[in-house]
Parts: C-alpha cells; sequence; structure tokens
C-alpha cells in the first residue's frame, strides 16, 4: 500500500514538471494590433484672390494689346532648375535675377494673347534714368504690369489641425479581425509612447505662395487694377497618415510590453508618410532632387494662371 502511494506520487510530479516543462517550451502569448492615425487640417489661407477693378479698368484694359512687364524691385536669384525643383543648388552656370518667376508670367501672358515686353528691356530702358511708364510708353505698351512681390513662404497648419485614430485587432500575418475599442485612458497612453515619437518627425508647414502686383495705364500713369493672392498648398499633400502595428506580451497586460512589428504577410496598400511636393507629376526617369522647389514652382504657376486670367477678363468690356 505504502509503494503504490510513493509510485502515484512520484508519477503526479513527473507529470506536473512534464506539464510545466511544455509551458515554458511554449514561449509567451502575443496580441497584435494596428493603430492607423490619419492627419486632417482645413486648407491655410484659400481665400479667394483679392482683386480690384476701378472702374477705368473696365473702360480701358479690354483694349490693351502691347503689355510690359516690371519686376520687384527685389528678387531671388534663381537658375531655371533651381527654380522649377529639376536640380538641387549645387552649382550656378547662369543666373538672372528674378528671371525664372518673371518669365513664367511672360508666358503667362503670351499664352493670353498679348504682345509682351519683356522685364528685362524694360530695365534695361530705365536704367538710362527713364521713368517705367515712359519706357513702356516709347515701346508702344499701353498697359505696365508693376509685380510688387512673388514670395515663397511656408505656413503652419492651423489649430483645427487633428489627428484622427483608429484601432484595430490583427493577426501575426496582419490581417484585420476587429474593430478595438479602448478607453481615453488608453488612446492616451498609446499616443504618449508609440504615435508621439512618430509624428514629431512629420512635416506639419504648408507651402505656400503670394504673388501682389498692380497695373498701370501707360497713357495716363493710372493704377487700373490691383491682384492679390496667397496661394497655400492643399494639407492633403502634407502629411496623409500612417499605419502602426503593434505586437505586444500578454503577459504583462493590456499594451503593457509592446514593440512595432511588419506582418508576415503580404499587405495591401497602406497609409504612409507623404512629404510636400510628393504629388507633383514627376516621371520616373526624371524626378526632380528638391521636392520643396517643385512644390513652389506648381504653386506659382497657379497663381500666375489666375492672376492672367482675371485681367483678361477686362477684354468682355471691350467694344
Amino acid at each position: 500500500m505504502h509503494k503504490h502511494i510513493v509510485r502515484a506520487i512520484a508519477l503526479g510530479t513527473a507529470a506536473a514538471g512534464a506539464l510545466a516543462l511544455y509551458g515554458c517550451a511554449s514561449g509567451p502569448t502575443y496580441d497584435y494590433y494596428k493603430v492607423s492615425s490619419r492627419f486632417v487640417a482645413s486648407a491655410q489661407d484659400q481665400a479667394a484672390p483679392e482683386v480690384i477693378a476701378t472702374p477705368s479698368y473696365n473702360q480701358l484694359a479690354g483694349r490693351a494689346v502691347t503689355v510690359a512687364v516690371r519686376a520687384p524691385d527685389s528678387c531671388i536669384n534663381n537658375t531655371a532648375n533651381q527654380a522649377t525643383g529639376g536640380a538641387a543648388a549645387g552649382g550656378t552656370i547662369l543666373q538672372t535675377n528674378c528671371g525664372v518667376e518673371m518669365g513664367e508670367i511672360e508666358r503667362a501672358l503670351t499664352r493670353a494673347g498679348y504682345n509682351v515686353i519683356s522685364w528685362n528691356v524694360l530695365q534695361r530702358e530705365m536704367a538710362r534714368e527713364a521713368s517705367a511708364t515712359q519706357v513702356a510708353s516709347a515701346l508702344g505698351a499701353q498697359v505696365l504690369f508693376q509685380v510688387n512681390s512673388l514670395e515663397k513662404s511656408q505656413k503652419t497648419l492651423g489649430t483645427d489641425a487633428r489627428w484622427e485614430r483608429t484601432y484595430f485587432r490583427t493577426d501575426s500575418s496582419g490581417r484585420t479581425i476587429a474593430p478595438l475599442p479602448l478607453t481615453e485612458a488608453q488612446r492616451a497612453y498609446i499616443g504618449r509612447t508609440y504615435l508621439a515619437p512618430v509624428e514629431a518627425n512629420m512635416n506639419m508647414r504648408s507651402y505656400a505662395v503670394t504673388l501682389d502686383a498692380a497695373a498701370v495705364w501707360v497713357a495716363t500713369g493710372q493704377s487700373i487694377w490691383y491682384y492679390r493672392w496667397t496661394r497655400a498648398a492643399e494639407p492633403s499633400g502634407i502629411a496623409r497618415g500612417y499605419d502602426l502595428r503593434l505586437t505586444c506580451d500578454v503577459a504583462y497586460g493590456f499594451l503593457g510590453s509592446c514593440r512595432a512589428f511588419q506582418p508576415t504577410a503580404p499587405q495591401g496598400p497602406q497609409g504612409t508618410v507623404t512629404a510636400a511636393g510628393e504629388s507633383v507629376a514627376i516621371s520616373a526617369s526624371e524626378r526632380p532632387e528638391d521636392l520643396q522647389r517643385a512644390a513652389y514652382d506648381q504653386l506659382s504657376r497657379e497663381v500666375i494662371n489666375d492672376f492672367v486670367d482675371s485681367f483678361a477678363k477686362a477684354r468682355q468690356f471691350a467694344r
């Protein structure tokens, strides 16, 4: 009887040891999660262009056939490649003061059907101590466009900007299983611990271009039309968002010990952080080295084309 008891105890102890060994061999258990974070903001300074047309504009501007363009007194030096983002600044072969931006204005006016006296010609003749209107008149222009400024700037996204986040349970392959309801404290913990370090490195500034100009009727020297517009890049081109995947050791409690992981199975397209300017159409064989300048170039073209189109509306008043 005694021997049977001892033998049963021994067997029980061995079985318990085997179970313990099996438990250790199985390793820790993990849960898998996905946090989708998307940036949302209102467009910055997207008010309509400020256009002031005097009565003289309605009477005279529609008759304009030849126009002259005068550059701002102070301009940025850029080569054509630098200004359009086609090449990063590294060396200058030929450089002109404001040449790229002013050339774009002249091309837009030419496309609109005007004869254009180049700003370079106007500047050269003004060096002989003649006024801009005198030179424009001598060259046969009816209208002189005085470009007061063409500014490039960056604007911080507004106070209404926010991160919108959704939470999911997934499996180890990254496939979504179900939405993950969380308390406010749990969301705050995830944001502070795992999301804030990622978002701190994101670009939350919007590129903007401002054009300020006036049209002068050369015969009288009267300013007959004013234009000003700040065109800012849409926030969707600044930071679309990202997906963060976490794997957490169950033994440490909910989200107690987590690290980022890559799914083991191929995934469909996911949200990614997108730098400003990447929405600009660029061929794979000729990708600009400087996306910031490419973004500015696109905004400048939009502002300049609107400027010319707005002035050309005077033709509807022409008799």
